[in-house]
């Protein structure tokens, strides 16, 4: 895994780990929590995103593919 692929997927992990804590926050008005929500959800979709393309790069999902 290169150096690039690294840091893709640290901010991937880092990106999806800080959208589920904005998910799992409590309180505010209605429209605080649609919008942590909405962002919320946003961050976990990058995070994840990031993730299986940083892996899907370096090989890592080769066994998928393959099952």
């Amino acid at each position: 895994m290169t150096t690039a692929n690294l840091i893709m997927l640290a901010l991937g992990v880092t990106s999806f780990l800080l959208g589920v804590a904005i998910l799992l926050r409590r309180g505010g008005s209605e429209g605080a929590r649609v919008a942590r929500r909405m962002v919320g959800t946003m961050f976990a979709a990058l995070g994840l995103i990031l993730t299986i393309f940083a892996l899907g790069l370096s090989g890592g999902a080769r066994g998928f593919a393959n099952a």
